[in-house]
């Protein structure tokens, strides 16, 4: 047997004890090239294979002999920056999240957990036709950054750095392309008015 939990194993040892899901989904399949992303991901493309051309061209032509080692590190970024759109979407495919009566979880790929605690969200919003389904973005101190870059936000939620001592806790979360985002945001405005 593989020493990885399952998804509902890992979050049934996350938990607190007492603590009740209101709501749950995943991220519902959508296409790496959906509409809105897709210029942002061909534009990426094709910069960075027009940037790379660029820099070796430039590295290349100098007259002086160069050097293997330079030349590879520029194509290992260059292979970086072009399979990042794909790996973004692999990892949002994989994660979960959940509203429960004390949080909002989201659990990334690699079982990693966030949250935010219910009374520490000072506002959410609901992004509909902007993915394959809804999109919830929680916590006002993201809502700029999700109008420019959506899915990075998604994979990575916004935290306190400097404090280590709180792992986990999040200052802000996106929920990417979840079924049911408006009986997410129904939980979240019921607990907003108790």
């Amino acid at each position: 047997m593989s020493g990885k939990l399952t998804a509902k194993q890992a979050f049934g040892k996350y938990l607190r004890k007492g603590e009740t899901v209101r709501w749950q989904s995943g991220t519902k399949p959508f296409p790496l090239l959906e509409k809105g992303e897709t210029w942002r991901i061909v534009g990426k493309w094709i910069g960075t294979v027009a940037a790379t051309a660029a820099l070796l061209i430039l590295y290349t032509s100098q007259g002086r002999e160069w050097s293997a080692k330079a030349v590879a590190l520029i194509l290992l970024i260059a292979v970086l920056l072009l399979l990042s759109p794909v790996i973004e979407h692999h990892s949002l495919l994989g994660q979960r999240y959940w509203i429960t009566d004390q949080r909002v979880i989201l659990m990334t790929r690699d079982q990693t957990f966030y949250y935010m605690e219910l009374p520490e969200i000072d506002d959410f919003r609901l992004l509909q036709d902007r993915t394959s389904g809804d999109c919830l973005v929680v916590g006002e101190c993201i809502f700029e950054e999700v109008d420019r870059q959506l899915r990075w936000r998604a994979c990575h939620p916004k935290t306190e750095i400097q404090n280590d001592s709180q792992r986990g806790v999040a200052q802000g979360l996106a929920l990417f392309s979840v079924e049911d985002g408006a009986g997410a945001a129904s939980c979240l405005r019921q607990y907003r008015s108790t």
